[in-house]
């Protein structure tokens, strides 16, 4: 009996991992995760944001608060490109704040 258990002990982990794991060779699908928002661009006291293939425009004033990677930034020191993240105020075209980074990392096999 306790052979069995032993035996029973060490296959059923061992079968079990091999179950969990992903067969060779399966390539995931394509995910159809939103795209990431970024400056299309920017100009005067107006910044051009694309998110989802929508483009929109925002105006910026004196009391909008700039971050770029963090630190504190001027509408000049934004490029197209950039990762971007919106905060409007009472009017939807106005921005409160904005928070850029680094261009999206785009996935391996895409150009």
């Amino acid at each position: 009996m306790t052979k069995l258990l032993l035996r029973i002990c060490l296959v059923v982990p061992f079968c079990l991992a091999v179950l969990s794991q992903p067969v060779i060779g399966k390539e995931k699908k394509q995910s159809n995760a939103p795209k990431p928002t970024v400056i299309s661009s920017v100009s005067g006291d107006t910044i051009v944001i694309t998110e989802n293939k929508t483009t929109k425009t925002y105006t910026v004033n004196q009391f909008t608060e700039i971050t770029l990677k963090g630190q504190k930034a001027k509408l000049s020191d934004l490029q197209p490109g950039m990762a971007v993240s919106v905060t409007l105020g009472t009017d939807a075209t106005k921005v409160s704040r904005i928070s850029a980074g680094d261009p999206p990392v785009q996935p391996s096999g895409k150009k």
